[in-house]
């Protein structure tokens, strides 16, 4: 199998925790329920997420080996997903760092999480989503 299969797979199953954990905590704060409903919705989003970051290291790993091997000649689309991938573990360790110590400025939390989910889900589209069409087309 490719890295770029083997990278496509691991995106389908990090987009997929992404949107559990988006999810759980659209449902979590945009819905009236109760304390044990919330409880759940809590917990789920934390699996979910820690999921979604134990998921991002290998992704990181194959994609900056990948960037190691091609050198000066990136395309576009590649500088595009370097950068905002980079933006994306910018934005995750910003509010990790502020759930696990910062916790006074934990009213950030949810406009991080949906900065997190748009731009995976973005990063998702212009690079595992062009290589499945390719392979489709």
């Amino acid at each position: 199998m490719s890295d770029y299969a083997i990278k496509t797979v691991l995106a389908v199953v990090f987009l997929g925790t992404g949107l559990c954990a988006f999810l759980a905590m659209m449902a979590r704060f945009g819905r009236p329920g109760g304390e044990a409903r919330s409880e759940r919705l809590r917990r789920l989003h934390k699996k979910a997420g820690w999921a979604f970051v134990v998921i991002l290291a290998p992704l990181a790993v194959l994609g900056a080996d990948f960037l190691v091997e091609i050198g000066d000649g990136l395309p576009t689309r590649g500088a595009f997903h370097f950068i905002l991938a980079a933006g994306l573990v910018a934005i995750l360790l910003v509010k990790l760092l502020i759930v696990k110590a910062y916790r006074q400025q934990l009213r950030f939390a949810p406009a991080l999480g949906m900065t997190i989910f748009a731009l995976t889900l973005v990063i998702f589209l212009i690079t595992a989503g062009y290589f499945v069409l390719i392979k489709l087309l």
